[in-house]
């Protein structure tokens, strides 16, 4: 017995309907109501503290801490910490450490810090220079195995 969708499930065209809206698959995608925003041409000189997410896009002159995720954005600069469940940078960040579950540093990132987190992706083109901490369980066991899912290989790590 196979499962066969239902013609509701399915686009004019026949493709499958996404089950969830777009805008829900990532959190930069969705604005919380209750985000703190540094908007562009502010400055804050001072420690930021939060329990909801941060979204920088003017200057940042201290540190910033959230149980939530943390945005910094093209444009934004941010000299100081920054502590969040989880990390995007797409600006400019001068710290002594980054610290997360999972940091993501954009191609148009200028990072200069010690990461530290479970996750870490940094883009092709963007400027990292600091050191990168991996955290957690999988840290310990050795170098991640990637499979491109477009061509079905398996990648094994380089020798050192």
């Amino acid at each position: 017995m196979s499962a066969v969708p239902s013609s509701s499930s399915l686009t004019p065209e026949g493709y499958l309907k996404p089950t969830t809206s777009p805008s829900s698959r990532r959190f930069t995608d969705v604005t919380h109501p209750s985000t703190t925003v540094i908007g562009r041409g502010t400055r804050i000189r001072g420690d930021v503290a939060s329990s909801d997410p941060v979204d920088i896009r003017g200057v940042l002159e201290g540190d910033c801490q959230t149980s939530a995720h943390c945005i910094v954005r093209g444009g934004a600069r941010v000299l100081g910490n920054i502590d969040a469940a989880a990390l995007l940078v797409a600006g400019e960040v001068e710290a002594g450490l980054l610290q997360a579950e999972k940091v993501e540093v954009r191609a148009s990132a200028r990072v200069l810090a010690t990461i530290r987190a479970r996750v870490v992706a940094i883009a092709d083109g963007a400027f990292f220079q600091g050191e990168v901490e991996i955290e957690g369980a999988r840290a310990a066991s050795g170098p991640s195995l990637l499979t491109d899912r477009r061509k079905g290989e398996r990648e094994e790590p380089s020798p050192a």
